[in-house]
């Protein structure tokens, strides 16, 4: 009997360290293309006082979330301003498909109709979202 209470324990470790294990070993490490489907229905980017924020599109509007909640907080706007591959500063609203871009939120200006936001992660990585893949 005694041996039975000490083996349900065991059992019991025994399968949550084998649960873990086996998702440690199988579980995907991000190292592809900026359009693995893990990430498409959000956008981690850095707005153009260096603020890092999560964006993604619900009914029209970005959605964006702070990483930094203590100066920040979550909103909804028409537009999102976003550092580029280049490191330019610009702002995008949604048209259509696909989004219009001012670059410096110079919306008098020339502007620019694409059909994916080119921006740089937290980490500085190029990153590529369109519509499609940021609408929730």
């Amino acid at each position: 009997m005694a041996r039975l209470l000490w083996g349900i324990p065991f059992a019991f470790v025994a399968t949550v360290v084998a649960a873990r294990l086996a998702f440690e070993f199988t579980a995907p490490v991000f190292s592809g293309p900026v359009t693995d489907p893990w990430a498409q229905s959000r956008m981690e980017f850095v707005s153009w006082n260096n603020e890092q924020w999560t964006g993604w599109v619900r009914e029209e509007l970005f959605e964006q979330t702070p990483e930094n909640t203590v100066d920040w907080h979550r909103h909804s706007n028409p537009s999102l301003a976003y550092i580029d591959w280049d490191g330019e500063h610009w702002q995008a609203k949604i048209e259509g498909e696909g989004f219009v871009l001012a670059h410096r939120g110079n919306w008098g200006g020339p502007t620019e109709s694409v059909s994916a936001i080119r921006y740089r992660d937290w980490s500085g990585q190029k990153r590529l979202r369109t519509l499609a893949q940021l609408q929730r």
